[in-house]
């Protein structure tokens, strides 16, 4: 049950933070829509050995026409990393849809078991600039946390950014809901109620 509150807890604490105009105005580059996709591997940090199955969620925020400084989610992509910790987002044709005043893309790479990256809650801006995996050879290397404490941390840091970025419960990011499920259960929370199909 401690448990289950210290993850609702950080979770709600991060809503409640987000609900505050951002302040982080250098962050805030407008998107340059590029036919290139992000790519890169996403590794341990201390053996250097690829990790698979790590969620490389991408997003891309705008700023709020009537409050100055808010954000709003103009999109956001999930994949996973192959046997080879390999991932690419081909992102060309959703760029291009964007709404006018999309600010350049942020991202947030997760794995049960690892500190995310950015390993310290980036919230305003939520993630890390998406910028360092335009180019080739990009590397993300996760820190393994093995102790239970840390471990309930890096997931609720986790939590926290896709909050910061309006994407918690991540409805509109389906994997990402299941390994969501599956930490919760491996950190002893009663798993989270699949959320009702959208309207859409």
């Amino acid at each position: 049950m401690a448990t289950t509150r210290v993850l609702i807890g950080a979770a709600a604490l991060a809503l409640l933070v987000n609900a505050g105009p951002g302040s982080a105005q250098d962050d805030d580059t407008p998107l340059r829509p590029s036919a290139d996709p992000y790519r890169g591997v996403v590794v341990d940090d201390k053996t250097g050995q690829p990790l698979p199955a790590a969620a490389v969620i991408i997003l891309w925020q705008r700023l709020d026409d009537q409050i100055q400084g808010l954000r709003r989610l103009a999109g956001a992509r999930e994949v996973f990393t192959n046997e080879n910790g390999e991932f690419v987002h081909e992102v060309g044709s959703v760029e291009g849809r964007l709404p006018p005043g999309t600010l350049a893309p942020r991202i947030v790479i997760f794995r049960p078991g690892y500190a995310t990256l950015p390993s310290r809650p980036q919230l305003f801006p939520p993630g890390a600039p998406a910028a360092r995996f335009a180019e080739p050879g990009a590397a993300a290397r996760l820190t393994p946390v093995t102790d239970y404490e840390d471990r309930a941390e890096a997931f609720n840091t986790f939590i926290a950014m896709l909050s910061a970025a309006q994407l918690f419960p991540p409805t509109e990011l389906p994997e990402t809901s299941e390994l969501i499920r599956f930490e919760l259960e491996s950190l002893g929370a009663r798993p989270m109620k699949p959320a009702p199909p959208s309207s859409r």
